[in-house]
């Protein structure tokens, strides 16, 4: 059976005013689904009516694979959740359907937020040992972890109903992708509100790619900021300048 992440969905499920969509890419032996996210709405209209990429990889994904669009949400620029709440709802049961019609069995399962434990005087938060799938190189800490050259930040993946829910997702040598959450680099607690989905909100949080700094006093602006200095310590790295 094929369980997909609640989180992934509701990330996949966008404002309608941002102008983009999201979709999901599953498998054709139903045995793995990645996100696309944000697709022009423009650009997935022209993927629909069958004008493909000239390399066949539909929303940059992979060829072959089935493609689910995950419908905006009706969003008045309120941080009242309930109409995406809704509308992650309606997505989840209609790409449950689908899937089923193509023959394959699927699932919902929950991310949990990353337990904290000890903190050292640098704030980072001590866990249990980093491991990479690919290759099983194991890392003892994360500062050990961060100064591996073999390791690069590839992609900040932001969860804006909860930004302790989100990832920082490293490339290791080998290849494998390295997950690290969001809690590891900092201790949740009280900051500003969530601005997603208000005019003050450039709308960052959607490009897992961008590693641009944001000044809007948002919630998840210091999450974005540890994502920076991680990124601008691998160009240093990179370049040969002092870390």
């Amino acid at each position: 059976m094929l369980l997909i992440k609640i989180e992934d969905i509701r990330r996949a499920t966008l404002p309608s005013h941002s102008g983009n969509e999201g979709w999901i890419g599953v498998s054709p032996a139903g045995d793995a689904y990645h996100v696309v996210v944000p697709v022009d709405v423009q650009i997935a209209r022209g993927v629909m009516a069958c004008n493909r990429p000239t390399d066949g990889t539909p929303f940059g994904g992979y060829t072959s694979w089935l493609y689910f669009r995950c419908a905006p949400y009706e969003d008045e620029g309120t941080m009242d959740r309930s109409d995406r709440d809704r509308q992650v709802q309606k997505n989840t049961a209609d790409l449950i359907n689908r899937l089923i019609s193509y023959g394959i069995q699927a699932g919902l399962t929950c991310g949990a937020v990353a337990e904290s434990s000890e903190v050292d005087r640098s704030g980072v938060i001590a866990r249990r040992v980093i491991s990479c799938k690919g290759c099983s190189k194991s890392w003892q800490k994360i500062q050990e972890f961060l100064r591996d050259p073999e390791v690069k930040l590839d992609r900040y993946r932001a969860f804006p109903e909860d930004f302790r829910l989100g990832h920082f997702l490293f490339v290791h040598l080998c290849g494998s992708v390295v997950e690290i959450p969001t809690t590891t680099f900092i201790k949740p607690g009280s900051g500003h509100k969530s601005l997603i989905g208000s005019h003050a909100c450039p709308g960052l949080c959607y490009y897992e790619t961008s590693f641009r700094p944001c000044s809007a006093r948002c919630e998840g602006s210091r999450y974005r900021r540890i994502a920076c200095n991680i990124k601008l310590r691998d160009v240093n790295r990179s370049t040969g300048k002092p870390l």
